[in-house]
């Protein structure tokens, strides 16, 4: 009987995300421990590509946004936060506030080659798993390790890049201002070249989606 109703209530959830999704769903029920496990596998999945991407979305215009009244900064900043994996536990929810709001209260960031890697290092904060955001050290190395991975940007707005990055950092580990060590080390994250191959990879995947999206409607 439980594995009956279990099934069931999966049906329901994959109708919901095929909803959300413009796809078809598979209305039959579970038979096997196994099937169900499978199934709840793609379900978790889905799911997680839905929360990031409208966490990214979220970030972005966040970042993108001219300063708002307190009220509007508080619901975009609560609503970033429900996203996160922090979400529950108090002492991580409130550094992701902070990041968050940092960004909220900051001028707009208008070169779109800063705004993706101050997007980056912020989404790594909201992303990051509650142990690590409360971690200095393993958030900065977060922090780091998203902005590294992103395409280097142009040497006139590499500078403004890291200042930015620098600050996500300070926000994130409750510091006034980074070391001058940390500061080298963001400068260097900043400026290391994106991989070619993963480029490559990146562009594909982007026009395939793309496409996909024009398939569903979106």
């Amino acid at each position: 009987m439980r594995l009956e109703d279990l099934a069931a209530r999966l049906v329901a959830v994959e109708a919901k995300l095929a909803n959300l999704t413009g796809t078809t769903v598979n209305t039959d029920s579970a038979t096997s421990i196994e099937e169900l496990d499978a199934r709840l596998s793609v379900v978790e999945v889905q799911v997680d590509q839905l929360i990031a991407v409208k966490t990214q979305d979220h970030v972005d215009a966040i970042i993108a946004a001219a300063a708002q009244a307190v009220e509007s900064i508080q619901a975009a900043v609560a609503e970033v936060v429900a996203l996160s994996p922090s979400a529950e536990v108090p002492a991580a929810a409130d550094i992701v506030a902070d990041v968050v709001t940092a960004q909220a209260e900051a001028d707009p960031v208008e070169n779109s080659e800063v705004a993706d890697i101050v997007s980056a290092a912020v989404q790594a904060v909201v992303a990051a798993e509650p142990e690590v955001v409360t971690d200095p050290v393993a958030i900065t190395a977060v922090i780091m390790e998203a902005v590294a991975d992103m395409p280097a940007p142009a040497p006139e707005v590499a500078q403004a890049a890291a200042e930015a990055v620098a600050e996500v950092i300070a926000a994130a580990t409750g510091v006034e201002a980074v070391a001058p060590e940390v500061v080298q080390q963001v400068v260097e994250a900043v400026a290391t070249p994106a991989d070619p191959a993963l480029d490559a990879i990146e562009a594909r995947l982007d026009a395939a989606e793309a496409k996909v999206d024009t398939l569903l409607g979106k």
